[in-house]
């Protein structure tokens, strides 16, 4: 059987190789010309577009991928069942499962090396396509302002930061609040004039803190107060606004974490972070289909394997999109009936 196993991956992988190549070069054409005016308008130097799209190729990959997996998987089958090969196997006692059982574990490591990639490279990548496309193409201003105002922050613990204004160069903060939440109560909230960065912590000065429980409220002054245990730097406060859906796996956890520690509700994050993992299993689920329909299709040629793989693959990418908006709305539905936050930093 390590003959047959040999045989049939080898026929598959030569095909998934070639949809690679064909659908990356169809999805960045379809990308040239959709930033062709961008290019032409700000002038971008061919050297900065080559290099966007280097860097562009290993995320186009993973989303190409499952595409290819299928067309690959259809190509392989079909083209032992021309041959009468498969019908062959079978006479020799060798069932469905165990022929295409190779197919399967191929596919299974796949989509585990699509989840590395996700998790690792790709994320460092994305950064610095954004980088490029901002900064080289679309020509802005990367720097951003010395003066972050009304500025609005999720830290660690459950606690949420409403400050006036942050200094970046300065490190130094005006009129703060900070809000000490555990499970949906309110519990704490410290309300200073100023805070500065000093010898590694954080200074608030002219203030007062406030503990709520069941006796009511209870404030006390402070010309001067730090804060043990607080984990946030100044870089925490001057870097912009994240989109969850870009963060790794482990790291949207932690946020989503954090999200629950100040009260907020986390549904359309969870959807974002189940996705991460039933993406990459796609490239498992498009296999499971294509040995089917190939088992029972046998004789097709590259037209008819290339029009299923094209089908199938929009039809399952629009129910996975689809059932991502819907997680999305219903996430936003609830936070508008309940009045709450979203979390957003």
């Amino acid at each position: 059987m390590r003959i047959l196993d040999r045989y049939l991956l080898r026929e598959q992988i030569l095909s998934l190789l070639m949809g690679l190549v064909f659908f990356v070069a169809i999805f960045v054409v379809v990308d040239i010309f959709e930033k062709l005016d961008s290019f032409l308008d700000n002038k971008v130097p061919l050297p900065v577009v080559v290099h966007f799209y280097i860097v562009s190729i290993p995320g186009i990959v993973t989303i190409v991928l499952p595409m290819s997996m299928l067309l690959s998987c259809l190509l392989a089958l079909s083209q032992i069942g021309r041959n009468n090969e498969l019908t062959a196997m079978q006479a020799a006692g060798i069932g469905l499962a165990r022929i295409v059982m190779p197919l399967y574990l191929f596919a299974f490591l796949v989509s585990a090396g699509v989840f590395t990639v996700n998790e690792t490279l790709v994320p460092k990548l994305n950064a610095v396509r954004n980088k490029i496309y901002r900064g080289d193409i679309k020509k802005e201003n990367l720097e951003g302002a010395s003066v972050r105002t009304n500025l609005a922050y999720l830290g660690s613990d459950g606690r949420t930061f409403l400050i006036r204004s942050y200094n970046i160069p300065e490190r130094t903060m005006r009129e703060v609040v900070i809000q000490e939440i555990r499970q949906h109560t309110l519990n704490g909230r410290i309300d200073a004039e100023s805070a500065t960065w000093e010898k590694g912590r954080w200074v608030f000065r002219q203030g007062f803190v406030r503990r709520f429980d069941r006796e009511g409220e209870h404030a006390a002054h402070f010309n001067e107060l730090v804060i043990p245990g607080l984990k946030e730097s100044p870089e925490s406060f001057a870097k912009g606004e994240e989109d969850p859906s870009a963060l790794s796996y482990w790291e949207l956890e932690r946020y989503i974490q954090r999200l629950k520690q100040s009260g907020s509700r986390v549904q359309k994050y969870l959807v974002e972070l189940y996705l991460k993992i039933s993406f990459p299993l796609t490239n498992f689920v498009v296999v499971l289909i294509g040995t089917a329909l190939a088992i029972r299709v046998r004789r097709g040629g590259l037209a008819i394997s290339f029009g299923l793989a094209v089908f199938i693959s929009f039809v399952y990418y629009a129910i996975i999109r689809t059932g991502q908006a819907l997680g999305r709305d219903d996430g936003d539905r609830r936070d508008r009936e309940c009045g709450g936050s979203d979390g957003s930093e």
